[in-house]
């Protein structure tokens, strides 16, 4: 017999321990349905994608401009990375949305300008329908 408290016996099923994995939120939700916040990405004068966070839920998320392309899709690393680090910082997720108005624009992730309009939407699938829509990277809202 083996030391190990957990042998493989072979069964589906059989895993052992699944530590370190845990069911707790270790970041910001992706989805909600509460009214949420959404502010404009802007990189080279063009609109590539949406922050939206909800004031009352701990969710908070960007969304690529589907006429950005590749572009406003690429702007997501930072986006996700600022949230993450954000979250660790103990900032609600409206607080998180905040941080980043008026700061200097990045060559990635663009910036959100200082002067930019929040809109409210009814929920997070609201900022994804309005990521979609807006089809043309030369036109700005």
């Amino acid at each position: 017999m083996s030391d190990s408290y957990w042998e493989p016996t072979g069964r589906p099923g059989d895993f052992g321990p699944l530590a370190p994995w845990t069911l707790a939120q270790t970041t910001y939700l992706a989805t909600t349905n509460t009214p949420v916040r959404c502010l404009p990405v802007v990189l080279r004068g063009h609109v590539v994608g949406y922050l939206w966070a909800s004031e009352t839920e701990g969710a908070a998320s960007y969304v690529g401009r589907a006429g950005a392309g590749a572009v406003g899709f690429d702007a997501g690393g930072p986006w996700h990375r600022r949230l993450e680090e954000a979250w660790d910082a103990g900032f609600s997720a409206w607080e998180a949305l905040q941080l980043w108005v008026g700061e200097p624009e990045d060559a990635r992730a663009g910036a959100i300008p200082a002067d930019a309009e929040a809109l409210v939407l009814p929920n997070s699938q609201a900022a994804r329908g309005l990521a979609s829509h807006a089809d043309s990277y030369d036109r700005l809202p």
